[in-house]
């Protein structure tokens, strides 16, 4: 006989697993970190209990850093949802014949299946089976909610014994069920838990468990090209502290390995790595990320010049502009200080970390401009901007390293606020594809 594990938001079951997980949905929802193991006593035995447990904003921040976001759902919705809509069950219950039904569908139903429509309509089931449990065993109950057309293609769509190959009203051939399942979400409370308890699989085979841990290891990572070591380690850093459910979503590019091998670093290396790449024809995602300062705008641009049409798996970025970095404490050749815009000039990414690491005292350090840069723009015009840099770097790295370690260890505690600068970086990363 087999066994069960059922992947639950509250009343309403999203997915059935028989024996094994599959891991493309686990992966979905679930990273490694949000396992749970608990002791289990039934009055005759005692089994340790296996879990994945983690909430709808983590889930939704998870599927929109996969890119299964709004705007990727709603465009491939709209170029195929004629294709992707299951009627079938609604032509029968209006009782369209067979060889009418394409025409049918074009003529009197293609104005009643717009995005917003299918969403309204799955957005009033969901709220009914988050809280009485799926259709299929509420099916009258519902039934007296169904008002507009597409609440009735949904409704018997679904409403029959989960037979059909659509996944509510559309073909996972055409629309991954992972757009439904982000769109689901979308009609939860933030903090409401998702949960896949898979411990009863365990008496299928000895195996089930140990493939069920597998199962959340089995989305491709992205791939991130930044311009030197100080990049990776603070941004991975950043990355496990402030999204650890999102870490295993991406790899930068390692400097250096564990047998001595070094790769160089600097703006001209990632372009020519993100080059091989293209050339490649790979289909991984890959996302170029350069320092908000001239040479980095200067790159970005490079490689916009040079190849006019980049692949939808491929982004160029640079780390964000921020308003504080409008009006920021500059030297002048005289060696005064006033307060510059240093956005595309001089706004690497030590300039992003916590106050405390880069002021002194009450003041942040300032900037020294260096050379002029000339940068030749997509549409021809020429730009002169200098490149700057912040004084006190290599102090600036030193500290950054020393609160890392205290962090780590657990002497330090660390303070998400502090670091909201470099959320915004890696923000720009996480939803480069969403």
């Amino acid at each position: 006989m087999s066994e069960y594990a059922e992947l639950k938001i509250e009343n309403l079951t999203l997915k059935m697993f028989r024996n094994y997980l599959d891991g493309e949905i686990v992966s979905l929802f679930f990273s490694k970190g949000d396992l749970v193991t608990y002791e289990v006593c039934n009055g005759k035995e005692n089994y340790t209990g296996y879990a994945y447990k983690t909430t709808v904003k983590k889930a939704k921040e998870r599927m929109d850093a996969l890119g299964y976001g709004f705007a990727n759902f709603e465009k491939i919705y709209n170029e195929k949802v004629l294709e992707a809509i299951d009627c079938l069950d609604y032509f029968y219950h209006i009782n369209i014949d067979y060889e009418d039904r394409e025409e049918y569908l074009n003529k009197n139903l293609s104005k009643h299946l717009s995005f917003r429509k299918w969403k309204n309509s799955l957005h009033k089931l969901i709220i009914f089976e988050l809280k009485k449990g799926n259709l299929l065993f509420n099916k009258e109950e519902f039934k007296e909610k169904v008002s507009t057309v597409f609440d009735k293609i949904l409704f018997y769509a679904v409403h029959d014994d989960g037979s059909c190959d659509s996944f509510y009203g559309l073909n996972p051939e055409i629309i991954s069920n992972a757009y439904v399942y982000r769109m689901i979400l979308e009609s939860c409370d933030d903090s409401v838990e998702i949960v896949l308890d898979f411990t009863d699989i365990q008496w299928w085979n000895d195996d089930c468990i140990p493939k069920a841990m597998e199962a959340v290891g089995q989305k491709e990572k992205t791939i991130v090209l930044i311009e030197g070591t100080s990049d990776k380690d603070i941004l991975e850093f950043a990355l496990r502290e402030l999204y650890p459910h999102l870490s295993d979503l991406f790899y930068f590019m390692d400097f250096d390995d564990e047998n001595g091998g070094k790769r160089d670093g600097g703006t001209a290396f990632v372009i020519k790595n993100l080059k091989a790449f293209y050339f490649s024809h790979l289909k991984t995602k890959f996302i170029a990320i350069f320092d908000n300062d001239a040479e980095g705008y200067s790159s970005k641009i490079a490689l916009l010049n040079e190849i006019n049409h980049w692949p939808d798996n491929f982004r160029i970025l640079l780390y964000p502009e921020l308003k504080q970095l409008k009006s920021y404490p500059t030297i002048t050749p005289r060696g005064s200080i006033i307060k510059d815009n240093i956005n595309k000039k001089a706004a690497s990414i030590e300039l992003y970390l916590p106050d405390r690491i880069i002021k002194n005292n009450s003041e942040y350090f300032p900037i020294e401009w260096e050379a002029r840069k000339k940068i030749k723009r997509i549409d021809g015009e020429e730009l002169m901007l200098y490149q700057g840099v912040i004084t006190q770097k290599d102090d600036i790295k030193k500290e950054f390293h020393n609160l890392r370690l205290r962090i780590e260890k657990g002497k330090e505690v660390f303070q998400s606020e502090e670091w909201w600068r470099l959320n915004e970086i890696l923000k720009t990363v996480i939803f480069a594809f969403d």
